[in-house]
This record gives C-alpha cells, sequence and structure tokens, in this order.
C-alpha cells in the first residue's frame, strides 16, 4: 500500500516534467534551425558523451565524466567547508555568545550581500587561476545560506524550554545537544539544501574562466564549437546533478528528523 502511494505521487509530481519535454521537443521542431535543440537531439548527444572512453579533440584530455568528477570534487571540497564553517558560526552567533554576534553579524550580512559572480576576479588574484579559486568561490557562495539559517534556527528555540532544561540544572553542554541542537536541525538542513544548490551554479561560473577542465569548461568548448545540443544538455546535466544532491540532504533530513515525524502522528 505504502509502495503504490509513492508510486502515485511520483506520477503526478511527473506529469509536469514529462508535459515540458513534450512541449520543449514540438517547439524545437517549429524554432529556426540554430536557435533551440530538441530534448531527443540533447539526450542522443549527451548519451554518446557517458559512453565516451577517449577524449574529443577539443575536450581538453578528458572525458566528459571525468570532466564531471572534477566539478563535483571541487563542489565537494567547498561544500564540505562551507557547511562546516557555516554551522559553526551559525550556532555561536545564535546561541549563547551575545558579544560576537553584535560584532560578527553585521560584517557577514554584508559580507552576504556582495555579488559572489562579480568578485570572481578577486578571488582570481588572490588563490590565482587554480583549484583552490574554484574551491573558494564555492565555499563563498555556499556559507551564508547556511551560517545564517543555523543563526535564525539557534535564535528562534522556545525560550521556554530552555528554561525548563535550566531549571532541571543542564549544562551549557547538554542544553546545547539536548534542547537547541535538535530544535536547530531542521534549519541547519534547510540552509545546507540552499548551498549546495547555490554550490553547483556558483561551479559553472568558476569554470567559466581561468579553467582547463570541468563541467563549465565543458559548456565553454560546446558554446565555442556551437554544439547546441551539449551546450543545452550540460545545463540540464548540472541542473540534474544540484536536484539528486538536494534530494540526498532530503533524505538526510528525514533520517535525523524522525522524532520530528513522530510527533505530529
Amino acid at each position: 500500500m505504502k509502495v503504490l502511494k509513492y508510486s502515485k505521487k511520483l506520477l503526478i509530481a511527473a506529469i509536469p516534467i514529462v508535459a515540458f519535454f513534450v512541449l520543449w521537443q514540438i517547439g524545437a521542431s517549429f524554432a529556426p534551425r540554430g536557435v533551440l535543440s530538441s530534448p531527443t537531439k540533447i539526450a542522443a548527444a549527451m548519451w554518446t558523451e557517458f559512453l565516451r572512453t577517449k577524449p574529443a579533440m577539443n575536450m581538453g584530455g578528458l572525458t566528459f565524466l571525468q570532466h564531471t568528477t572534477r566539478s563535483i570534487f571541487r563542489i565537494v571540497k567547498g561544500f564540505a567547508l562551507a557547511g562546516s564553517v557555516g554551522i559553526v558560526f551559525g550556532f555561536v552567533l545564535g546561541t549563547f555568545f551575545k558579544p560576537l554576534e553584535k560584532l560578527l553579524l553585521p560584517f557577514f550580512q554584508v559580507c552576504e550581500k556582495l555579488n559572489p559572480f562579480a568578485i570572481i576576479p578577486v578571488f582570481m588574484i588572490i588563490f590565482g587561476i587554480g583549484e583552490q579559486e574554484k574551491v573558494a568561490i564555492v565555499f563563498w557562495a555556499a556559507i551564508w545560506p547556511v551560517l545564517f539559517n543555523t543563526q535564525a534556527g539557534a535564535k528562534s528555540v522556545d525560550a521556554s524550554l530552555i528554561k525548563a532544561a535550566r531549571t532541571m540544572g543542564a549544562s551549557r553542554f547538554k542544553l546545547f545537544t539536548g534542547v537547541i541542537l535538535p530544535y536547530t536541525l531542521p534549519s541547519v538542513f534547510t540552509g545546507l539544501k540552499l548551498g549546495i544548490r547555490v554550490a553547483f551554479f556558483m561551479i559553472i561560473a568558476a569554470e567559466l574562466a581561468g579553467a582547463t577542465s570541468g563541467i563549465g569548461w565543458f559548456y565553454i568548448q560546446q558554446k565555442v564549437a556551437y554544439k547546441l545540443a551539449l551546450v543545452y544538455g550540460s545545463i540540464l546535466f548540472i541542473t540534474l546533478l544540484a536536484i539528486i544532491f538536494n534530494a540526498l540532504f532530503t533524505r538526510l533530513e528525514k533520517h535525523f528528523l524522525k522524532w520530528k515525524e513522530g510527533v505530529f502522528k
């Protein structure tokens, strides 16, 4: 019964996606040549790239899967650092350190407003054109949703719960692990899911300039060669990767927040 219910939900969710690609396929047949590639051509071109075992002439000595691996590795490094630092600072600013919150929060809010696309040249100057620069760009873009969501979640903990825990003699550590952390976890996961989406789109921007590998570089090469199917395909592929990673965090969220689901049953 549960499988049937899940299948029905999945089918309903798939209807607008299928309709979108059907309309795209029809629209591509009417569009001027060289403007829009059809989903079937995109799928065929991308499948060829997936199966390719030897790099093509203009691929920098790497296959598409190797370019994908390079991009994912950069994302994982930058996002892991952003997640770790963002969660720590979020809890620090949202819990017991009011002077630090007053000192650092306005500065962080100003930093968050800086357009990451506009400051990519700054990262190039500081870190050079290489792996560190790309990881740093991902880190900068992904840290803010994690930090601010964690901080907001920690700040919103019900005061009566904290008072009750203190009345029972809970130490700061017990108060944090037993009350603040569980209460804040939904906000932490919201920040992580927002951060991973930003990370995937920022890696494309980071690889558009000063790169010799990655999906962003692959996209530029196909654009220069005017291979429309692969241009559209690379955009759809990075979007799909972002959706998959977001779904993984959603699964993790459900795993760690089983207690919350049980409360409302």
